[in-house]
């Protein structure tokens, strides 16, 4: 046992020199996914914040100098899903020119005008169709407001803003009619007085025959699925590739070992072919584990001083180390079964590389998988980098902890499980030939 001890401390030895014999690769290795992290989670932070739900900027352009001009500003201003700017009659107003080159711009991404005079119409409007206004006047148009947002916004958000907009012009309108109801009210209640069993009318000013239906998120549900934010996707996203690209220098060393015989000159030292893998396993095991301390601690402080959101990482470090393992040892492995079945550096490199570029585009790593259709999805859900993923997102996004991870990393831990037995097997297998 002391023996096998030894020739595995060798081995991880002769490997630690090994990597440290081309610092700038070892570099590389962990400046590589810091730089994608700060870049990506910089680049798409507006776009994470609007699929998060995050408010959209709304100009109002408000000629109304009325009531309804001043509830539809209250209601959008209220709202949790717009940052609402108004501009008044009092002050400057946009031309449609300048409010389109405003749009184009990106300055705001929805805006619409509320003409002079709604109120009136309104009113008017509203009058005639309840029979308050005096027969032959010249009957009032329906007053028009038009929606208009930036060329880039999708169609369904549009739509979610149109609905909005709807909505509160449909709240103005059943406050105006309670309002008419009212004075009618008034204006009938002395003849009810003296009418037995004919209760007086009253108008309330609002209808709440129905409560307010609630988010999930908002009522405490716990079956909320909340969207990640940049950082929260892309950190964890570029660790998993950071630690599946190590399959190219883990290949490349090991085949070039193999090239120049020292790892006959090692096996004829008796040691196994387990041993001269395990011995691989373990320095490069150590450099995924800094790469990960490396990200989150450029989510958690960096990111933040260039503008980025703050990763928040939850509250289970066990859970996250558990993930991290379970990645690394599937990284690992799949970089020995590469290098088990290639026989030059070159086929290694580009087996390897297409295979963990393949595997990280389904997987969720270069284009998350919330915007992917469902097929993609389903195929996705193959790839163990989304396995890896999902289980850091299942920490530091739906706040999980070690049950909550446990199915994926039961999935890295049988694929790497898979990759090592066939490694170790054609890896024996090669050797044995070769002697």
């Amino acid at each position: 046992m002391l023996t096998i001890f030894h020739r595995l401390a060798a081995a991880v030895i002769k490997e630690i020199r090994l990597i440290l014999r081309d610092k700038e690769a070892l570099i590389i290795l962990f400046i590589m996914p810091m730089v994608f992290v700060l870049i990506l989670s910089l680049a798409l932070r507006d776009s994470f914040h609007e699929r998060a739900g995050v408010r959209f900027a709304l100009l109002i352009v408000n000629q109304d100098r009325g009531p309804v001009g001043d509830k539809l500003v209250e209601i959008f201003s209220q709202s949790a899903n717009f940052r609402t700017e108004v501009v008044t009659a009092n002050g400057p107003v946009p031309s449609a020119a300048a409010l389109d080159a405003d749009l184009r711009a990106g300055r705001y991404k929805f805006a619409f005008r509320i003409p002079p005079k709604t109120s009136e119409r309104a009113l008017r409007r509203v009058q005639q169709q309840l029979g308050l206004q005096p027969t032959g006047k010249v009957p009032e148009a329906s007053v028009a407001l038009t929606l208009l947002s930036d060329p880039t916004v999708r169609g369904d958000q549009r739509a979610l803003v149109q609905a909005a907009l709807n909505r509160a012009l449909q709240g103005v309108e059943s406050g105006m009619l309670l309002q008419q109801f009212a004075a009618i009210g008034k204006r009938l209640a002395p003849f009810a007085a003296n009418v037995p069993g004919v209760p007086a009318l009253r108008a309330p000013k609002t209808l709440d025959a129905f409560a307010e239906v609630k988010d999930p998120d908002e009522t405490g549900k716990p079956y909320k699925e909340q969207t990640p934010t940049s950082v929260q996707q892309n950190a964890p996203a570029w660790t998993m590739l950071a630690m599946f690209f190590l399959v190219i220098p883990l290949s490349v060393t090991l085949i070039k070992e193999r090239q120049v015989g020292s790892l006959t000159r090692l096996q004829s030292m008796g040691a196994p072919a387990w041993v001269l893998l395990a011995g691989k396993i373990l320095p490069y095991f150590v450099i995924n584990q800094v790469q990960l301390v490396l990200i989150l601690i450029e989510g958690m402080y960096v990111l933040p001083l260039f503008g980025g959101d703050v990763l928040t990482i939850g509250d289970a470090p066990v859970a996250i180390a558990l993930v991290s393992v379970a990645a690394s040892l599937a990284a690992i492995g799949f970089g020995l079964l590469i290098a088990s079945f290639s026989r030059t550096p070159e086929q290694a490199t580009t087996f390897g590389a297409t295979s963990v570029l393949v595997l990280a585009a389904v997987g969720g790593i270069m284009v998350p998988k919330l915007v992917m259709p469902p097929a993609m999805q389903r195929l996705g859900d193959l790839s163990p980098m989304s396995w890896g993923l999902e289980g850091f997102l299942d920490i530091f996004v739906r706040g999980g902890g070690v049950a909550e991870v446990l199915p994926e990393c039961s999935q890295l831990l049988v694929f790497a499980a898979v990759c090592l037995i066939i490694a170790v097997w054609q890896f024996a297998r090669r050797m044995a030939n070769v002697s």
